[in-house]
Order: C-alpha cells, then sequence, then structure tokens
C-alpha cells in the first residue's frame, strides 16, 4: 500500500503540473474535466450499481457547472450552474419515480453528487482565470496534498485517539494535527516558489483554513461510502482508490480558495516577484 501510494504520486504529480503549467486553458479544462467526470462516475457507481445510464446522466450533469465556469468565467454563472443540476436531477425523478422504491432519498444522493463534485469543481475553473491562477492551483494542491500525506503518517505513527469514529476509523486526533502541520509547512513552501509576492502570513492562515475545511471534506466522503457500504470510490488509483477518494478534500477547499481571492482576503505586497 506505502509502495503504491508513493509510486502513483510519483506519476501523477509532474503529469498534472506539466499540464497545469504549459498545457495553456485548454490543457488545464481537459484535465479537470476528464478529472471530474471520473469523480462523478465513481460517486454516482456507488449509488447505482449497473445502471448505467443514470451514471452516465449524473455525468453529465454534474459537468455543467464546470463547463460553465470554463466558458463564461467569473462568479455569475454559479448560480444557473448549480441550478441547472436541480432541475435536470428533479426532471430525471419526476420521470422515472416508479422505477425506484425511494424516488425521494436517491433524487437528494444524485443532487449531492453535483453539488459536492460539480459544484466545488468549478470553482477550480474560476481560480484558473484569476490573476496567477496558474499558481494558486499549483498552490491549492500542494497545501492540500502535503496536509492529505502528514495527516496519513502522523496518524499511523502517533496516532490513538480516533477524530471521528463513526465516520471513519483510521483517521486520529493526532493525524489531524499532523495535517495542519503539514499545510502550513507546505504553505511556506508554496509561497517561496510559486507566490512571492503575496503576504506570507495570510497564506500560512489561508493554508490552515483550507487544511480543516480539506479534512471535513475528506470525512464527507468517508460517510457516503460508509452509507453505500464500500471502501473505497474507485481502484483507479492504485494505493489510493478511486479518483474522488484522492481530490475529495481538494473539491472541498477549492470554493475557500476562490472566494477568499475574489474578496481580497489574502494580502499582497502589490507587485510581482
Amino acid at each position: 500500500m506505502h509502495t503504491q501510494r508513493l509510486l502513483t504520486a510519483a506519476v501523477l504529480g509532474p503529469l498534472v503540473f506539466a499540464v497545469l503549467w504549459w498545457g495553456g486553458v485548454s490543457g488545464f479544462a481537459l484535465l479537470l474535466s476528464a478529472g471530474v467526470a471520473l469523480c462523478l462516475y465513481e460517486y454516482y457507481s456507488m449509488i447505482f450499481p449497473g445502471i448505467f445510464w443514470v451514471r452516465l446522466f449524473g455525468v453529465v450533469a454534474g459537468l455543467i457547472p464546470v463547463f460553465l465556469s470554463l466558458f463564461y468565467p467569473g462568479p455569475r454563472m454559479l448560480v444557473p450552474g448549480i441550478f441547472s443540476g436541480l432541475f435536470s436531477s428533479a426532471l430525471l425523478f419526476i420521470v422515472t419515480h416508479e422505477r425506484w422504491k425511494e424516488p425521494h432519498t436517491l433524487w437528494v444522493f444524485f443532487f449531492v453528487g453535483i453539488g459536492y463534485i460539480g459544484f466545488c469543481a468549478s470553482h477550480l475553473g474560476l481560480i484558473r482565470f484569476l490573476p496567477l491562477g496558474r499558481q494558486w492551483i499549483l498552490f491549492l494542491l500542494i497545501v492540500v496534498f502535503s496536509g492529505d500525506a502528514g495527516a496519513y503518517y502522523v496518524g499511523r505513527a502517533l496516532g490513538k485517539r480516533k477524530l471521528c469514529p463513526g465516520v471513519s476509523k483510521g483517521k486520529t486526533v493526532a493525524g489531524a494535527v499532523g495535517g495542519l502541520l503539514a499545510n502550513v509547512v507546505a504553505a511556506f513552501l508554496a509561497w517561496f516558489l510559486l507566490l512571492r509576492s503575496m503576504e506570507p502570513w495570510s497564506l500560512l492562515f489561508l493554508a490552515v483554513v483550507l487544511g480543516a475545511v480539506g479534512q471535513v471534506g475528506d470525512l464527507t466522503e468517508s460517510i457516503l461510502k460508509r452509507g453505500f457500504g464500500v471502501k473505497d470510490s474507485g481502484s483507479l488509483l492504485p494505493g489510493h482508490g478511486g479518483v474522488f477518494d484522492r481530490v475529495d478534500a481538494v473539491l472541498m477547499a477549492a470554493p475557500v480558495l476562490y472566494w477568499a481571492l475574489e474578496l481580497g482576503l489574502v494580502k499582497s505586497f502589490g507587485k510581482l516577484p
């Protein structure tokens, strides 16, 4: 497991960086769309195993907010994007309600996938079009993934008291603290390499917030997996599980980063590096 995690990270890390840094907007759009489509497919596979057409419908509906963020940059399309998911999912279960034992419950789960994955991921598209958009996305990935690694290894080494055993048996208080410390260290490194025009203390504070929100995202997916009786959302990434397993924290943290930047909560020195 440990070796597989490292090998997967060693392969995917440079690939994602290359697309983000040199792939331009089109490369980023392709990467984001493919990643979100895989997450959506894994999510709906947990809810509707063996029913391909519903999973396909969920992928299409969940991608609408993402496409809107890419083709119409700016927050004005967030409301139409999430409403499109609400309307399409409601229409699906109105038309097919006789097929399901509890259509109202399944409708809620269906819409949660659009909101959690599609809507949250659309903020990555919005971040890309901000000044220093590439750097901010890399900052988010570095901070959140470093926090995941810190929580995993500190939890294994020192974790005794469970963080939330009713949701996830493996997560510990020590791991959560270790993850936040790793968030701070990673944020300082990202500041030094990518964002020297930003005031470092505001980035360190932002990293703690992103890390805490990311841990909530991780636990949120754990609730879903436990509810549907699966260990991982998929098996595409050896040592990690599915794509959704790998980016659940990033999805939850992306809106926080976007709005922190949009509202000017991150201080700048007023000049580029």
